[in-house]
């Protein structure tokens, strides 16, 4: 019976052992898991906060062409006029022309 007892004694203490590692073990996997979520996380917001960059960027980038768009706009305006003031500067220059030569002013269309 003292041999038994003893082996009963011997059995629970090796299933101690073993439980104890066990527990050991799970505790080193969640700490490691724990580490890898601390790092996804701090990665995470760091992400985000390059993707907020990212996003007020492409706000200036957009607000910036769309006054480039006003800019050309105003521009093709002022060309439109420049056109217009030419074209009437040859038109006073040919009628000058006919006139200094003596020809017959050009019909206009």
């Amino acid at each position: 019976m003292i041999n038994e007892d003893k082996e009963r004694i011997d059995k629970m203490e090796n299933q101690l052992i073993d439980m104890r590692l066990a527990v050991s073990a799970l505790l080193e996997t969640a700490t490691h898991h724990q580490r890898n979520f601390d790092t996804i996380q701090r990665n995470f917001e760091t992400m985000q906060r390059n993707f907020d960059t990212l996003v007020l960027e492409i706000r200036d980038m957009r607000s910036d062409m769309m006054q480039m768009q006003s800019d050309i706009k105003e521009i093709q305006t002022e060309i439109k006029e420049i056109q217009t003031d030419v074209r009437g500067l040859q038109t006073e220059n040919r009628r000058i022309l006919d006139i200094l030569q003596n020809r017959p002013p050009e019909q206009e269309s």
